[in-house]
């Protein structure tokens, strides 16, 4: 997994401190707000209750009375959503390793269940007064004052809840402001049906409104509790994923993102993903790539938490080459290989076939071994019969044994046999590695000028050296060590040096120097004109 959430250089430390800090105040400030806004419901909520409870049974009516349960739901409603708000400023720990921004879809759950229940008993005493009583209510000024105190509260609560409801990403704010929303216009069809009570001398019209309000609040419940639901199914956002693979679409080192996972988290939203890479990228070079995944990701959506998970995958772009340096770099023992070459070994057709042509297939085949098309598998039809012999110097520790070292290159030429099915042969030469374990710390020497000079004098000996600069001499473990820089002209009608030149021009300069005077190693720098 990459997941990158921690700097260690001191500046970048206090900047996430101070993003931890803002981060945590801004929870702070958004708790304390939201608190206070259900405290205030709760009390309202409290007040419109017992009031119109007492109205409601005072006069008879069965509006005002589903009113007032519907006013006592909103009471549980608001102590529920308190109780929520109390819970979700928790951190994350390693129980709930998500937090608890949950706790508020399920606190709305369990609102959508009661309002369901309250709307079944309305709609039961609604035609029950319809279809089997003769009741007829009592209509006062009293009714109508509370049902005008009702609207207004309710307008005013649900604005201000739903405004902080979207401000901070909170579901249990949200049913509470579609209620008390839903609640105002079920108050005006209450009066309505006193209206249409005491002027038409209607009995069971205050009945039908209360049928009414019962279908609002169902159809109101509906629509949150589908939302509710598909937050607690953790249901990606519609769109999120075309979004999400839009934004990182085109980022260099992906070969493709899948697997995507989106859930939300209260106010914040939780993103996980795969993304395929280059198995022959190293470790350093993923890890800015899945970081790169996760800043574009939080640029599309800010308030979000990113895990980006790397695959290591075999491109098309992939080499023999490259797939042999991976075998050695899984292959405990192994420090380095280098010197690769290959050549194609092509079965004879007959045993009929002479010496002569054995000996020109065998030519032909080394000249193929180091082509493109051999490198990048592209075989012909009959591929199966061509096979490859593999060359290699292979590097290990110095203070191996030979029959320690012989039994990790059989196990790295088996494991190559068994997944490049076309390697039929393998020549390895064991090397020890060039250097300790240990850092090595060397003494810079001052070398006389005639000295010096000889060595610059050697190095223009070799055609296409024009000049030499830059000569130092150091100690290593009592041996001597020579350092130099080279300028390299390129040949007669030639714009540039290719490097496989440059090569052979520094490897002969080497040679020359270490012949003429005994240095233990000659490193050279080359540089074109």
């Amino acid at each position: 997994m990459v997941k990158d959430h921690s700097h260690f250089d001191r500046g970048n430390s206090n900047d996430a401190n101070k993003k931890e800090f803002s981060y945590n105040l801004e929870n702070v400030n958004a708790y304390r707000e939201k608190r206070i806004l259900a405290l205030a419901s709760v009390f309202a909520s409290v007040g419109l209750a017992a009031t119109k409870l007492v109205i409601g049974y005072s006069t008879n009516s069965l509006g005002i009375l589903s009113e007032a349960m519907h006013a006592g739901l909103d009471v549980i409603a608001a102590l529920m959503t308190l109780y929520a708000i109390r819970i979700v400023i928790r951190p994350p720990d390693v129980r709930f390793t998500y937090g608890y921004a949950k706790v508020e879809s399920l606190s709305s759950l369990i609102e959508i269940i009661l309002l369901f229940t309250v709307a079944g008993w309305i709609f039961y005493e609604g035609l029950d007064r319809i279809l089997f009583k003769n009741t007829q209510p009592e209509i006062t000024i009293f009714s109508f004052v509370i049902m005008t105190i009702s609207i207004v509260v309710d307008l005013w609560r649900s604005k201000v809840l739903y405004r902080a409801a979207r401000r901070y990403g909170s579901q249990a704010l949200e049913a509470d402001a579609l209620h008390f929303k839903a609640d105002m216009f079920s108050s005006s069809i209450v009066i309505v049906g006193l209206v249409f009570v005491l002027v038409f001398h209607i009995p069971n019209a205050d009945a039908f409104a209360a049928l009414i309000i019962a279908a609002m609040i169902i159809y109101t419940s509906l629509g949150l509790g589908r939302r509710t639901i598909d937050v607690l199914l953790d249901k990606a956002p519609k769109g999120m994923n075309h979004l999400l693979l839009e934004s990182i679409s085109g980022l260099d080192g992906i070969s493709k993102a899948h697997d995507i996972r989106i859930r939300n988290m209260g106010s914040t939203m939780s993103v996980d993903l795969h993304i395929e890479v280059p198995r022959t990228s190293t470790h350093d070079r993923a890890h800015r790539i899945a970081t790169n995944v996760e800043n574009r990701i939080r640029e599309v959506m800010p308030n979000c938490d990113v895990l980006v998970h790397v695959d290591a995958i075999e491109t098309s772009t992939e080499t023999l080459t490259d797939r042999i340096r991976l075998i050695a770099a899984e292959t405990d023992g192994i420090k380095n290989v280098h010197s690769i070459y290959l050549s194609r070994i092509i079965e004879p057709r007959s045993k009929k076939s002479s010496r002569h042509d054995a000996i020109s297939m065998e030519t032909k085949s080394h000249e193929l071994g180091t082509s493109d098309s051999l490198a990048r598998h592209e075989f012909n039809a009959n591929a199966s019969s061509f096979h490859l012999h593999l060359y290699l110097d292979l590097q290990v520790n110095r203070n191996l044994d030979l029959k320690t070292a012989h039994d990790i290159t059989e196990s790295f030429e088996q494991r190559i046999k068994a997944e490049i099915h076309q390697v039929k042969d393998i020549t390895t030469h064991i090397e020890i590695e060039s250097t300790e374990e240990a850092d090595v710390m060397g003494v810079e020497k001052k070398a006389s000028g005639s000295y010096t000079e000889n060595i610059r004098n050697l190095s223009m000996q070799i055609n296409g050296v024009i000049d030499c600069k830059d000569i130092g001499i150091v100690e290593v473990n009592n041996e001597q060590h020579i350092t130099l820089t080279i300028v390299i002209k390129a040949k007669e009608g030639e714009e540039v040096t290719s490097i496989e030149e440059a090569h052979k021009i520094s490897t002969h300069v080497q040679e020359i120097i270490i012949r003429e005077t005994g240095a233990s190693r000659v490193v050279v720098h080359s540089e074109p004109l």
